[in-house]
């Protein structure tokens, strides 16, 4: 209802609503939802909202996106808390310690960005290969950028 049907980004839309709504436990509405058929309250497990509900959680989301071209794909996003429970202490540690480094990273980003040392989106003016690479790229599924300190930037 908020975005209409922006054509490519429309999974991308809902998959920020469901995570949104898997970490706040909030259902939103759709505002256009006013004119719901009556052979549809037969189903008892399909909600019509047409105002947004506050839910003590939410264990999953499922996302259904079809696009021109008969191309649709599908998703199920699950919530961290039932990913995390099936890890070993140990493991939960470990990826505990490598979160908390990725939040301070993303933290001191955000603030670089901020203080005006770069823009939050950095727009790439060229790709990663040079042009006598770029035929050995495309065709070898294998290779890899790695990324070049000096430089800053990823390079084959």
């Amino acid at each position: 209802w908020l975005t209409g049907h922006p054509k490519g980004p429309a999974a991308s839309f809902m998959l920020n609503g469901v995570i949104q709504s898997l970490r706040t436990g909030l259902i939103p509405g759709n505002r256009n939802a006013d004119n719901i058929d009556k052979e549809l309250e037969t189903n008892d497990y399909g909600l019509y909202l047409s105002k947004s509900i506050q839910t003590s959680g939410i264990k999953a989301g499922l996302i259904k996106s079809f696009g021109f071209g008969q191309v649709g794909g599908e998703l199920l996003v699950l919530h961290p808390d039932y990913l995390l429970a099936t890890l070993t202490q140990e493991q939960l540690d470990e990826y505990n310690v490598k979160l908390q480094q990725r939040s301070a990273k993303s933290e001191r980003y955000w603030q670089d960005t901020l203080v005006g040392n770069h823009p939050f989106v950095q727009v790439k003016s060229h790709p990663p290969y040079t042009a006598e690479q770029e035929k050995s790229v495309y065709l070898n599924p294998l290779v890899r950028a790695k990324y070049d300190s000096k430089s800053g930037e990823y390079k084959f």
